[in-house]
């Protein structure tokens, strides 16, 4: 029963997640975490679930047509070698730190997906490889340090390059896919799964970004999902924060 409700969670979350291509891992996370699980297993699941979702939405994003390849090759290229770095960095860390990075993240992309998307940018469909390359090494290596894959990071990015918030999601789910299972790889060492659940959430969470993918595209408004989300990463900033300060007060650093 306890798979099942998971398994639940995980549907619905993929669901949402995967319309604006963030992938999830950014609550997976803190899901993971707050149901018991240490840290430094939740960031793996995180990043599986992450994987899975990327790649079941990226098919339907693939197929229509909505993914900036220009960006998001070299992006990824450079992304890739930097998630094992901060993933590796993760185990150099203390754990309340992480947890302050993360819930700082949070806060900001939540604030930032609040705003109403304006059409600020730096030139309107910027394209500029220097930036791209800086952007996919910072984003790797934080995606990887964190467990986040990096779509709660390339998303925002995207926007402020100039794209429209679909076309945006779609080539972050992309950028995600890569950074989430480069990031996997350098988690994997330390990690010791319970493979039942990881079935039954891996199942979920392909189900329910096909379901969202679908959504994204046909039928849903990507201003409505951008406040959503931005709903939900504030609250959950808030809620790791208390979470920090239990462990401080508590002097478990």
């Amino acid at each position: 029963m306890e798979f099942l409700i998971f398994a639940l969670i995980i549907f619905f979350l993929s669901m949402l997640f995967s319309m604006i291509g963030l992938g999830g891992a950014i609550v997976y996370v803190p899901v993971f975490y707050w149901s018991g699980f240490d840290l430094l297993s939740a960031i793996p699941m995180g990043l599986l679930l992450n994987t899975v979702t990327s790649a079941s939405a990226a098919v339907t994003y693939l197929r229509k047509k909505l993914v900036e390849l220009r960006v998001a090759i070299p992006f990824l290229a450079v992304s890739m070698i930097a998630a094992p770095v901060g993933a590796y960095c993760a185990h150099l860390v203390p754990i309340h730190m992480l947890l302050g990075i993360f819930s700082i993240i949070m806060a900001l992309v939540g604030i930032g997906m609040l705003k109403p998307e304006n059409g600020i940018s730096i030139g309107g469909h910027a394209f500029s490889f220097p930036l791209i390359m800086a952007s996919g090494f910072v984003v790797g290596f934080l995606g990887g340090l964190l467990g986040i894959g990096g779509g709660s990071l390339i998303m925002p990015l995207l926007l402020y390059f100039g794209y429209a918030v679909k076309r945006s999601a779609a080539t972050s789910g992309l950028i995600v896919l890569f950074t989430s299972l480069a990031g996997l790889i350098g988690h994997l060492g330390p990690w010791q799964p319970d493979m039942q659940l990881v079935t039954y959430i891996t199942i979920a969470a392909f189900l329910g970004a096909q379901v969202g993918s679908y959504l994204m595209h046909t039928r849903m408004q990507p201003q409505t999902l951008r406040k959503m989300v931005g709903v939900v990463l504030c609250i959950m900033a808030l809620r790791m924060t208390a979470g920090l300060f239990g462990i401080l007060s508590d002097g478990n650093i």
